[in-house]
């Protein structure tokens, strides 16, 4: 009996869904229980992150480069950035003086952001804020790692588990 060739999905769209939710690149490729268990590590990783450091964790303002490898979390670094800039909306800053440079304005904007959120027991403080984006930052970093092995495993033509193929292969021969 001749067994039904499934086609292999596009390592963009490998790509895409790897990055959207973590081990969604995994899945698509056959590979199921490691996208599962990518998904939860990263998803526990991350929210361990913001758990520590609370929605400021995920925050554009104070550290670019943690947050870039935060938004590689996907749909988490999303929710977390949202939850971030809902916070931020709810802050009513007074009236900041005109300042012509850009940077001293918006470290002032800042400087009065933070005082207002530490009155209301939500500022991130040293050493937690460290910590915090740390896990957050390395659960995005991994989901780039596990986006890329699947990507390239997709580009490949490497469908489901290793121990399943060479068991097709075997029965083939």
């Amino acid at each position: 009996m001749a067994r039904r060739k499934t086609s292999n999905p596009h390592p963009v769209l490998v790509l895409a869904l790897g990055w959207l939710i973590p081990g969604a690149g995994h899945v698509c490729i056959g590979r199921a229980w490691r996208g599962v268990i990518i998904f939860l590590v990263i998803g526990a990783t991350f929210w361990a992150g913001v758990g520590m450091g609370g929605v400021l964790t995920v925050d554009p303002a104070t550290d670019r480069w943690w947050f870039y490898s935060e938004m590689c979390a996907g749909a988490h670094g999303l929710v977390g950035w949202y939850r971030q800039h809902r916070v931020y909306e709810e802050v009513h800053l007074p009236e900041m003086p005109r300042i012509a440079n850009r940077a001293e304005a918006m470290e002032l904007r800042q400087f009065h952001m933070n005082r207002i959120l530490a009155d209301k027991g939500v500022a991130l403080v040293y050493p937690t804020d460290v910590v915090a984006r740390a896990y957050a930052g390395v659960a995005g970093l991994l989901n780039l790692l596990c986006v890329f092995d699947a990507t390239v495993l997709a580009a490949m033509g490497v469908r489901g588990e290793p121990h399943r193929q060479r068991d097709a292969q075997e029965g083939e021969a």
